[in-house]
C-alpha cells in the first residue's frame, strides 16, 4: 500500500474500499434477509449463548432480542430436553450439519410450540467453527393435522371392526331380550325378583344401544322427553351395587329430587354410567364417591360425580375429552369420555372436570350440565333441532382449561 519512496498506492487503496462497500452492502442485505424471514433464526455460540435473535424468533417465542442476546438457549428448552443440547453442541462443535429436528420449545408465558429446527455451524474466516446458526419452524398446526389423520384413521378403523361385532352379538343379544322379557312377565317371581329382572331387560337394551351408537356410530332413533335423572342415576348405582358392596366403596347421594332433564334417557345413561364406572376404577377399596343432583336456574341440572382416587395426571387432562386416550393403561379403550362428550353436546350440555393429583387431597370431579325442556329450547344443538328447538344461545363448549371448570367440592 505505501511505496518505497513513502507514497500512497491510490489504486490498492481504492480497490480496498470497495471491497469494504461490498462487504458491507452484503451484511446489510443478509441482516435485512435475516430480519424478515418468517422463520425463526437465532445465532448461539459453543455455550449455548444467544448472539442474535430476529423478529420472527419474537414472534414464535415471546421474547425480544435484548431479553435473549447473552442468555443460554436452555431457556426456551423445556427442562427435559435439555440433555440434547450438550449432543447438538458437540455434532455442531465437529461440522456437522442438524437437518429437520422436530422437538419442543417453551415459549416466555409458558406454553409451548412444536417446531422443526436445522442447525448450521457459523465458521470464521480461516474454517474454524465459532457457532451455530439454528432456523426453527413453527409446525403445530401440521403436528396437529397429521395426529387429526391419525385419529380419523384410527376411528375407521374401529367403524369397520365394529360393524363386525356388532354383526356377531346382535342375535345373543335377541336371545337374551327375550328371556329377560319373560322373567318380567313370570307370575312367581317375587316383587324384587321382578325388578331385578326388569334392570336385567333394561341393561341388556343399553348394551344393545351402546353398541350400535358407540361401535357403530349409530344414531339413536328413540324420541327424546322430560325424566328425572335422579331416578336414571338411581338405576345405576343399582345394577353396580354389588361391586361396590365388593370394594366396600362407600357411594353417598345428595339428591335434590325431582331434577327434570329433556333428552335421551338411554344416552344420557350411559353418559352416567361411564363416570360411575370411571370413578370406580380411579378409587382404591374402602374410598369414596359422591353424586350431586341440583336442578339450576332455567331449567339446567347439574350433576357432579367426585371421587377421593388418585387424580389425572397433566399429560392425560390436557387431551382426556380425545378418543383412545385412557389414563387406565391396557384396560381402557380411551372412547368412553369422548363418546360421553358428545352425547351431553349433543343434549346442549356442557361436561367439565377438575382434578387434583396433591398427595392427601387427590381426586376428580366431573361436572355435567344439561338442559331441561325450556333450555333445551334455547340451546343450538342436534337434538333441540330434532324436536323443533329454534335458535338462541349456542351451546356453550367447554374450550378452557378443565382444571378450572366446573364445580369445587370437597373430595374427602
Amino acid at each position: 500500500m505505501v511505496e518505497s519512496s513513502g507514497r500512497i498506492d491510490v489504486a490498492e487503496l481504492a480497490g480496498n474500499e470497495a471491497r469494504l462497500r461490498e462487504a458491507l452492502v452484503a451484511s446489510q442485505r443478509l441482516a435485512a434477509i435475516v430480519e424478515s424471514s418468517d422463520d425463526a433464526i437465532i445465532s448461539k455460540d459453543l455455550n449455548g449463548i444467544v448472539t442474535s435473535w430476529n423478529s420472527a424468533a419474537t414472534n414464535l417465542l415471546g421474547y425480544r432480542p435484548e431479553e435473549m442476546i447473552g442468555r443460554s438457549i436452555l431457556t426456551i428448552i423445556p427442562p427435559e430436553l435439555q440433555s440434547e443440547e450438550p449432543l447438538i453442541l458437540e455434532s455442531i462443535r465437529t461440522g456437522r450439519k442438524i437437518d429437520h429436528y422436530e422437538t419442543e420449545r417453551v415459549r416466555k408465558d409458558g406454553s409451548r410450540v412444536k417446531v422443526a429446527l436445522t442447525i448450521s455451524p457459523v465458521r470464521d474466516p480461516e474454517g474454524g467453527v465459532i457457532g451455530a446458526s439454528k432456523i426453527a419452524r413453527d409446525v403445530t398446526e401440521r403436528v396437529r393435522l397429521q395426529e387429526a389423520i391419525m385419529q380419523s384413521e384410527k376411528l375407521a378403523a374401529t367403524g369397520r371392526m365394529a360393524a363386525a361385532i356388532a354383526h356377531e352379538i346382535n342375535n345373543p343379544l335377541e336371545a337374551m331380550t327375550n328371556l329377560a322379557y319373560l322373567l318380567t312377565t313370570d307370575p312367581t317371581l317375587s316383587a324384587s325378583g321382578k325388578r331385578y329382572a326388569e334392570l336385567l331387560l333394561s341393561e341388556i337394551d343399553r348394551v344393545s344401544h351402546v353398541a350400535k351408537q358407540t361401535l357403530a356410530f349409530f344414531r339413536d332413533g328413540s324420541k327424546p322427553g322430560d325424566f328425572d335423572v335422579c331416578e336414571l342415576i338411581d338405576g345405576v348405582i343399582e345394577i353396580s351395587q354389588r361391586l361396590f358392596d365388593k370394594r366396600q366403596i362407600e357411594v353417598t347421594r345428595d339428591f335434590s329430587r325431582p331434577c327434570m332433564v329433556f333428552g335421551s334417557a338411554p344416552e344420557l345413561r350411559q353418559v352416567f354410567a361411564n363416570l360411575i364406572s370411571n370413578a370406580m376404577d380411579a378409587v382404591e377399596e374402602r374410598a369414596r364417591i359422591r353424586i350431586r343432583v341440583r336442578s339450576g336456574k332455567s331449567g339446567i341440572g347439574r350433576i357432579l360425580i367426585a371421587d377421593n382416587g388418585h387424580g389425572i395426571p397433566d399429560h392425560i387432562l390436557a387431551r382426556l375429552f380425545q378418543p383412545f386416550v385412557t389414563s387406565k393403561g391396557t384396560s381402557g379403550n380411551g372412547l368412553g369420555l369422548w363418546v360421553s362428550q358428545g352425547i351431553v353436546r349433543k343434549h346442549g350440555g356442557v361436561i367439565r372436570v377438575r382434578t387434583s393429583t396433591a398427595e392427601g387431597r387427590s381426586g376428580t370431579v366431573f361436572c355435567v350440565s344439561l338442559p331441561g325442556r325450556q333450555g333445551m329450547a334455547a340451546t343450538r344443538s342436534p337434538l333441540s333441532a330434532a324436536v323443533g328447538g329454534r335458535g338462541g344461545i349456542p351451546t356453550r363448549t367447554d374450550k378452557t382449561d378443565p382444571r378450572r371448570g366446573g364445580i369445587c367440592i370437597s373430595h374427602r
